[in-house]
């Protein structure tokens, strides 16, 4: 009893108590969000505020221009389904390549990483027309491509980090690509958790970054301050 009632006048505790508070670097972060993209983990999202972020949504299917940002995320989805939209939405698809060729850090995730493709087949063997920031195409296909957690290695310096930085997450698709880059080209070495596989995973055209990850930045706080600290710097050399 005298134990409960010592422990009673003990101050609370905040919730950040131990935790040290991440570098802050104001920018604004467009986020894809509509009927075609539509899969972010909340925690990671959170992660890049704590960095200093404010994140701006958008619509690749329906917005003809990008808010005023410093930097993009496009995240999972379901862009097959919206293959034919997402090409009629030119204007959005230009502005998005027009960014990409300006030098503004891009992160791209499965469903936002097939938009950055050249085009897009979907299931029915209809080829559409995307954004154009890598030079490969995607194609839908029946079978399950690829399901299950993987290691990914930077094997050069991105906007999430160095070389040698270290990423966890999972990958489940039903599209494979197709494309003539090289292995040297690509920016990951991923490896399954389950098989120890290892294979050269995605793409980067300057500062843009994309692969089949789905990335949680949660556990790997790194990331989500560097590619923050890339927006920002991003942004300050236009001011």
């Amino acid at each position: 009893d005298r134990i409960m009632a010592l422990a009673k006048t003990a101050p609370p505790l905040s919730a950040a108590a131990g935790e040290e508070r991440p570098p802050q670097y104001p920018c604004r972060i467009a986020v894809a969000r509509d009927e075609a993209f539509s899969f972010y983990y909340t925690a990671s999202l959170d992660e890049l505020r704590a960095c200093g972020a404010e994140l701006v949504e958008f619509s690749p299917l329906h917005d003809a221009e990008l808010p005023d940002v410093d930097g993009i995320i496009i995240g999972g989805g379901f862009p097959e389904m919206f293959a034919a939209d997402l090409a009629q939405n030119t204007a959005l698809r230009s502005a998005i390549r027009a960014a990409a060729e300006a030098g503004m850090p891009i992160y791209a995730e499965c469903g936002g990483y097939m938009y950055l493709m050249r085009s897009m087949v979907d299931f029915a063997g209809a080829e559409h027309e995307m954004a154009g920031v890598f030079a490969a195409r995607v194609r839908m296909t029946e079978r399950l491509q690829m399901v299950g957690y993987v290691e990914a290695e930077q094997t050069e310096d991105t906007i999430l980090g160095t070389a040698g930085l270290i990423l966890h997450g999972h990958e489940f698709h039903f599209s494979v690509e197709e494309t003539e880059a090289e292995e040297a080209d690509r920016p990951f070495r991923f490896t399954k958790l389950r098989s120890g596989a290892q294979y050269a995973a995605g793409h980067r055209r300057g500062n843009t970054l994309g692969s089949y990850l789905h990335l949680h930045f949660a556990g790997c706080r790194s990331a989500a301050e560097h590619f923050v600290e890339a927006c920002h710097q991003w942004g300050r050399s236009f001011s």
